[in-house]
């Protein structure tokens, strides 16, 4: 077995169905490594936490943390990150269709010096053609907004490095977008593929109202330039009316009559439906900074088996701390 800890933690939301199969398959899969899971339940309203806690009592590498409520997916991802004591951190959903089986192929990039390698799903694992071609715009969109390349379809299966989990412990936001954390921290980072497989039970928790939140979270907390684009939107059509204004007092002084008054009506329609949008940008941002100024809690801990966080080390000890492939 190797001398290094690996922590994978498990965001788990009316899930009781699946985390049986999970947990033996990411046993059978980290065989040859020391691990710890860490499964935190975000609030379900089925047998999930019973599941959980009869799974604890029977493994002591298993662990968990119980919300007081659902805050949400990010939440739970960051609260196992933040208690997880492992030289490098795993997170995997507990829906079974991101397999356990490519977690070694993982660790062996880690070992090689990648500080945070990301599972992308190489069949796209998208139900919807519709699905599919949003989702690609989208990736494109947030990296031409955020400045840094995202990796498209690179969703929350990934591997970090203990200086990764100890930087986002330090994270405090208020809305979070670990995906784009993630790429805009830089490191040294590599891609491994899989097969996404299908859900064995229970059904999908991102409904189009939460993809939409978070891919609103992911615009709005990694870029400005929607304001910018708001104001340069705002500066072409003053330059438009104020050529429109010229033209009718100069067919006033000539004598003539400005006709149009149909496609003006429909001009100022147009505008101010896009002032409103313009102020839902702008009302968009200011929401978040309320938020931000808040400093309320990501989540709060209802009931645990774990210890409070251990004290952050620093880097350097950390960096020793990564095993050499022999």
């Amino acid at each position: 077995m190797n001398d290094f800890l690996v922590s994978i933690v498990v965001p788990c939301y009316n899930e009781a169905e699946n985390i049986p199969s999970l947990l033996k398959r990411i046993g059978a899969a980290l065989q040859a490594y020391g691990y710890e899971i860490i499964l935190v339940n975000d609030g379900s309203q089925d047998l999930t936490q019973s599941v959980i806690e009869l799974a604890a009592s029977e493994n002591e590498k298993i662990k968990f943390l119980h919300f007081s409520r659902n805050f949400g997916h990010q939440a739970a991802l960051k609260a196992g990150i933040d208690h997880a004591k492992g030289d490098c951190v795993v997170t995997i959903d507990a829906d079974l269709q991101k397999p356990p089986e490519a977690i070694p192929g993982m660790i062996v990039h880690w070992q090689e010096g990648h500080d945070i390698v990301t599972a992308v799903c190489k069949n796209e694992g998208q139900p919807s053609v519709f699905k599919r071609l949003t989702s690609a715009a989208y990736y494109r969109l947030l990296s031409w907004l955020a400045d840094h390349k995202m990796v498209r379809n690179g969703a929350d299966f990934r591997l970090i490095d203990r200086k990764v989990a100890d930087t986002i412990r330090d994270i405090q936001s208020q809305n979070l977008y670990l995906r784009g954390i993630f790429s805009w921290m830089g490191y040294k980072q590599a891609i491994v593929y899989y097969r996404e497989e299908k859900r064995r039970a229970g059904k999908t928790k991102y409904n189009l109202p939460k993809m939409l939140n978070l891919a609103s979270n992911g615009i709005t907390s990694f870029s400005i330039k929607p304001l910018r684009l708001a104001l340069g939107m705002g500066i072409f059509f003053a330059m438009l009316a104020f050529g429109y204004g010229l033209y009718a007092v100069t067919m006033v002084w000539l004598g003539k009559t400005v006709t149009g008054w149909a496609s003006l009506v429909a001009s100022v329609v147009f505008l101010s439906g896009v002032q409103l949008i313009v102020l839902g940008v702008i009302g968009e941002y200011v929401g978040k900074i309320y938020q931000e100024l808040s400093q309320r809690p990501n989540y709060l801990i209802f009931k645990s088996n774990i210890s409070p966080p251990v004290p952050r080390q620093g880097n350097k000890t950390i960096k020793e701390r990564r095993p050499a492939i022999i």
